[in-house]
């Protein structure tokens, strides 16, 4: 049984050698840490829904998203407004959120329409860059229909 332990107890610790080496002399500073795959350099977008509503246009019709309250946080409920969404005429009228820079999965919204409007209420997760870029899709029968904005909350 001694004999047992004591190999055993010199393949773990050569093992372990092995791997420390292997960690200190095979890998450097530059290699970026595995789980770090995300674009921390964003190009500024046109319009700041933090700010103001933005106008897209869209199969002729000019629409405008806006989210509130502002300033908008993660992990807080938030509406999102597309005015005069009621123009695109959509049976199922819905939403994709999704990161750009940052995997999150996707997060489902169903918009409704209230008046010429249409509204959804969203909570938007947040992870450890400083700015998360969120697309909206606006979706028809869960399908895109080719209208988005992009959005970028600060962390």
């Amino acid at each position: 049984m001694k004999k047992f332990l004591a190999i055993f107890s010199f393949l773990f610790i050569a093992v372990g050698l092995f791997w420390v080496c292997y960690k200190f002399f095979m890998t450097s500073s530059d290699d970026p840490p595995e789980f770090a795959n995300f674009s921390t350099t964003l190009e500024p977008l046109a319009c700041d829904m933090n700010k103001a509503a933005c106008p897209v246009d869209f199969n002729g019709e000019q629409l405008k998203f806006e989210l509130n309250p502002k300033p908008i946080y993660a992990m807080r409920p938030v509406t999102l407004k597309i005015a005069g969404g009621a123009k695109l005429a959509l049976k199922e009228p819905g939403l994709g959120i999704y990161g750009l820079n940052m995997d999150m999965g996707v997060i489902r919204a169903r918009l409704e329409q209230k008046g010429d409007d249409l509204l959804a209420q969203v909570v938007l997760s947040a992870c450890v860059v400083d700015i998360m870029r969120y697309r909206f899709d606006v979706t028809d029968k869960g399908s895109k229909i080719g209208l988005h904005i992009d959005f970028d909350l600060k962390i």
